[in-house]
Order: structure tokens, then C-alpha cells, then sequence
């Protein structure tokens, strides 16, 4: 058994999925309207700057966090992009979950992925 011919037995699963197909169409319909593209491009770029300064351990300035959920309520007024975002987040869930299963087959240690344990289920 060759394992690239089955990654690219999986990327053509991948391509015919429902999640990707869903996510491609609504892409598309985002890209033909120019106010939803740049729309959803600076709400993209507005959320990689606000998380980059978290994980940074940066707090961002009120401003640029005003910014952000005002925008974001003007993403939730239109249906093209919501679904687009949903689409999105269904097809990185795929991906994750895909990810999860393979490294589990080959015993990958992937415990910071995972929520802490409560304190008393550590102890039994």
C-alpha cells in the first residue's frame, strides 16, 4: 500500500464532500458580490490581528476591539457571508477531525488539543 496514493484517494474524498462543496459554492457566491469580499476580507484580517495580538499576550485597544464586533454585526445582518463562515466551519471541523484520526494511527501525542481534565476525574 502506497500512502501518497491513498492522501490523494483522500483529498479527492475530500473535494467530493458535502462540506467542501457547500463551502466552494458559498465562497463563490462571497467573491461575486465586491462589498461581501471585502467585507469578509477585513473581518478576516481584523480577527488574525486580534488573535495574534492574544497569543502574543498583548491586549488590543479597545478601538480595535469596537471595530471588530461591529463588524461582526454587520457579518451576522448577511446571509452570504453567515453562511459562508458556517460552511467554513464545517469543512475545518472535517479537516480537524481527519487530522485527529491520522495522528492517532500513528500515536502522534496531541494532549494540548484537548480540554484539561477536571481535577477530580484526575484523581480516579
Amino acid at each position: 500500500m502506497n500512502v501518497y496514493d491513498k492522501a490523494h484517494e483522500l483529498a479527492r474524498a475530500l473535494s467530493a464532500s458535502k462540506e467542501y462543496r457547500d463551502y466552494k459554492a458559498a465562497k463563490e457566491k462571497i467573491y461575486q458580490d465586491e462589498a461581501n469580499k471585502r467585507m469578509l476580507k477585513d473581518f478576516k484580517k481584523r480577527q488574525f490581528q486580534l488573535q495574534a495580538a492574544f497569543l502574543s499576550g498583548k491586549q488590543p485597544n479597545e478601538e480595535e476591539l469596537d471595530k471588530f464586533r461591529k463588524l461582526s454585526e454587520l457579518i451576522q445582518h448577511s446571509p452570504a457571508i453567515s453562511n459562508f463562515l458556517q460552511a467554513e466551519y464545517r469543512l475545518n471541523t472535517l479537516i480537524s477531525d481527519i487530522y485527529k484520526i491520522l495522528s492517532e494511527a500513528v500515536d502522534m501525542d496531541l494532549d494540548f488539543m484537548q480540554e484539561d481534565e477536571k481535577e477530580g476525574d484526575k484523581e480516579k
